[in-house]
């Protein structure tokens, strides 16, 4: 089977492929904003595995959360993928509260790019698409350059690359999650097996005094 054909049937069965490899960006209301003494505070937890299915060959990888302050109601929120030795397709579903979080950017960078001799026969592609609000579909894999049906597929040995940049703005006080559906989430290395992801989640806090 070919590469393509092996990593498009990986994301079209959590829904990808359909998607495209657009980015969803929406407008923000700055007259919400306004000039009240705000108290925020984000915090990360990003140790707590995930169930997926036994039988993965890699050293185990991990999915990773970032967030910080634009404003003080704007969060930026970074999600990365580190410390796989052979990685070559992930997927998943993450979620967030739309009644306390407007999605203002979303930008799905290309994974996973890899440092090893192999990478130059690859090119990494990313999938994000908001369907519906507040899930967001997301997908990355490689892709041979020179496809062939004798191809032997090699997975990527990743650091730590930039899989994923959202912002938000808050809309209500309080604390809420963004996490990953653990129902939908697929990592594949070069032999196409699973493997075992360390899946974090972010969580924040905002309080408008």
């Amino acid at each position: 089977m070919q590469v393509q054909n092996v990593i498009a049937a990986l994301l079209l069965a959590l829904g990808l492929a359909s998607c495209g490899e657009d980015s969803a960006v929406q407008a923000v209301d700055d007259a919400t904003v306004g000039a009240a003494d705000v108290d925020a505070q984000v915090t990360t937890q990003g140790t707590a595995p995930v169930f997926l299915p036994v039988g993965g060959t890699a050293t185990t990888g991990a999915v990773s959360f970032e967030g910080s302050w634009t404003d003080t109601q704007r969060v930026h929120v970074e999600v990365a993928i580190s410390d796989f030795k052979d990685l070559f397709g992930i997927a998943g579903h993450l979620h967030y509260d739309p009644a306390v979080l407007q999605l203002t950017l979303m930008q799905a960078n290309a994974v996973p790019l890899g440092s090893d001799k192999n990478t130059s026969d690859y090119k990494p592609r990313a999938v994000a698409k908001e369907a519906p609000t507040g899930r967001i579909l997301l997908g990355g894999a490689r892709f041979s350059n020179v496809p062939s049906p004798f191809d032997t597929p090699y997975g990527a040995k990743v650091t730590k690359e930039t899989w994923l940049v959202l912002e938000f703005e808050m809309l209500k006080k309080g604390a809420t999650t963004i996490s990953f559906d653990p129902n939908t989430l697929v990592v594949r290395n070069g032999a196409y097996t699973d493997v075992p992801t360390d899946w974090g989640h972010l969580e924040i806090v905002w309080q408008n005094k």
